[in-house]
């Protein structure tokens, strides 16, 4: 159970509610016990011809059975209530620490596999919270009650009947280990199932196309084969708890007739005691029973919270600095910056430097380092000490909530969330006004367009923007950009997917907006980047070419011949 213990804090809010429900719980088993000992009295009146005393167990019984009705309802509704609000609180802080994480988390992990710790284990912590606790502090407390109850009935044959119950603690000891290995290859192999299932939704175009129906459908069904086979193994396991956990009670009830009938009839015990002494250990019976189906849902407890531990650890603590002043336009220092995803080196001793308000323009080879940089600068992959300094402070050492308040990012792919336009346009400044969304739509030149759609600026986009063309989500996400307003711009080749024309258009109307402002822009079209004060050409991660347009081009060397062949593919394309 110490896997547990990261859970643990999660149940403080509710220790009131917890302890309201635990109050109902000792008042239901507290009424359980009466129920017997009502039997036994009223046995014993019948047999000495009391009818009023008969009569008075018999009422006793029946209004206790109600009582205890109710107080059982109100019971489990503590702990269930309790347990789906813990769950609430831990899915929320389970999204609130994936965000704060950094690129290289999710390198390692899989989206599919996230998804699944944060539906499928998390509704194992929250079975476990809820009924699996009633289950396990009511076996407690019915054991301990119950066996008082008995010694103080006959001392001899409550040790007779607890004589099966050493095979229990066999039994859970040799299953405990079992069970939580082929809990945790269960979750393992659903984990997996979301993966496959996320890819397969996600990249249905892609299959399609491809004609991979059959594979993706074969890869599934592998799959599904292992998770079956450890479900299997797994169940195997759990259906030998019930039977050897029933096999107690009938062992212990056969001990006590027998012994405990040679007793009745020897008169050292009253009939209505032997009933009684019977009766309470068949209250045993069902807890027995529950705590094998605890022992299961414990251990695939465990598995789960095994797995949302690495999500759930809080990252290491670090002093963090606040901005020392947010300036309008931030400068920004790279000094012999060097960064890897693995062993291959992406950029190699690179260094850069832009004044506040400057556009610099960065362009380059497919796989030379320029989205790279753009997500080191954002904070989204780790520097060193010393690399990186926006406003002659250290990336590292700054608070990064901060730090990002002040950029403006766009990715090359234009990510756009469910929802309408506007809710997209103004996903950075959701108190944004009319007036600002017009204002952003006529800045990306989507006004016309969005005209055109008979929801206007209400248009559900779809799931990531796929109601829309390539180049309207990435000018939706330029749009987003400009309503955040901030001071340092980082544009990873945002007009990609929109033809020259229409990239050279938004462009100009976008430039006055940026007067004022530190721009980073990643570029192919080289042709947008005449107009910054200083382009750099990257190859293999190193600055290959570094000036303005003039100085590159009388160097003849990368930047020319860029331009050149940009200039040849668009009198083509004017050909065709």
């Amino acid at each position: 159970m110490s896997r547990l213990r990261l859970i643990l804090p999660y149940f403080v809010p509710y220790r009131s509610v917890l302890l309201v429900g635990l109050v109902w719980l000792l008042l239901t088993d507290g009424l359980g016990l009466l129920l017997p000992w009502m039997l036994k009295v009223g046995v014993d009146a019948a047999q000495q011809g009391a009818p009023r005393q008969l009569l008075l167990a018999a009422v006793v019984l029946v209004v206790a059975a109600l009582l205890r009705f109710g107080t059982r309802l109100l019971s489990r509704f503590a702990f269930l209530r309790s347990a789906c609000r813990m769950e609430l609180d831990l899915r929320r802080d389970l999204l609130s620490r994936l965000l704060c994480r950094e690129g290289p988390f999710f390198d390692r992990h899989r989206t599919g596999d996230l998804l699944s710790r944060c539906t499928n284990d998390l509704s194992n912590i929250r079975i476990m919270a809820g009924f699996g606790l009633l289950i396990l502090i009511n076996t407690v407390l019915v054991y301990l009650l119950t066996l008082s109850l008995l010694f103080s009935l006959s001392p001899s044959l409550t040790l007779l009947a607890l004589i099966p119950y050493p095979l229990l603690l066999v039994l859970v000891k040799y299953l405990s280990g079992r069970l939580l290995t082929a809990s945790t290859a269960v979750q393992k192999g659903l984990g997996r199932i979301s993966e496959a299932l996320e890819e397969g939704i996600s990249g249905q175009a892609v299959i399609r196309s491809y004609s991979l129906h059959g594979a993706r459908c074969d890869h599934f069904e592998q799959l599904n084969g292992e998770y079956l086979s450890s479900s299997l193994k797994l169940a195997r396991l759990r259906a030998l708890i019930g039977p050897v956990m029933a096999l107690i009670a009938p062992i212990s009830t056969l001990l006590i007739l027998y012994v405990g009938g040679a007793r009745v009839v020897t008169k050292e015990l009253s009939l209505g005691e032997l009933i009684a002494f019977n009766a309470y250990l068949m209250q045993l019976a069902m807890p027995t029973l529950m705590l094998g189906w605890v022992l299961s849902l414990g251990q695939r407890a465990m598995a789960s919270a095994e797995r949302l531990r690495s999500l759930l650890t809080p990252l290491p603590s670090a002093d963090r600095l606040p901005l020392v002043a947010v300036s309008a336009a931030p400068t920004v220092e790279i000094q012999r910056l060097n960064f890897s995803y693995t062993d291959q080196p992406v950029l190699k001793d690179f260094t850069l430097s832009l004044a506040a308000g400057s556009l610099v323009g960065i362009s380059g080879a497919t796989g030379s380092g320029k989205s790279t940089l753009l997500q080191l600068l954002a904070g989204f992959y780790p520097s060193q000490p010393g690399e990186i300094s926006i406003d002659r402070q250290d990336l590292t050492t700054l608070d990064m909530v901060e730090h990002r308040k002040r950029l403006a990012v766009v990715p090359q792919e234009g990510r756009l969330f469910s929802g309408s336009l506007q809710d997209n346009l103004l996903y950075g400044k959701p108190a944004g006004d009319e007036k600002l969304l017009h204002q952003v739509a006529d800045a990306v030149c989507l006004s016309a367009e969005v005209s055109a759609f008979e929801e206007g600026f209400a248009t559900r986009v779809g799931e990531g923007g796929k109601a829309l063309s390539g180049g309207q989500r990435q000018r939706v996400a330029l749009g987003r950009a400009l309503a955040r307003d901030g001071s340092l711009w980082l544009l990873d080749d945002p007009f990609s997917h929109l033809d020259a024309a229409t990239a050279r258009q938004v462009w100009q109307a976008m430039r006055p907006l940026l007067r004022d402002k530190t721009v980073l822009l990643v570029s192919a079209r080289v042709s947008l980047l005449e107009m910054a004060d200083d382009i750099v050409i990257l190859d293999q991660g190193r600055v290959a070419e570094q000036g303005s347009h003039a100085e590159l081009l009388a160097l003849e060397g990368r930047y020319a011949r860029l331009l050149e062949q940009e200039r040849l593919k668009q009198e083509l394309e004017g050909l065709e």
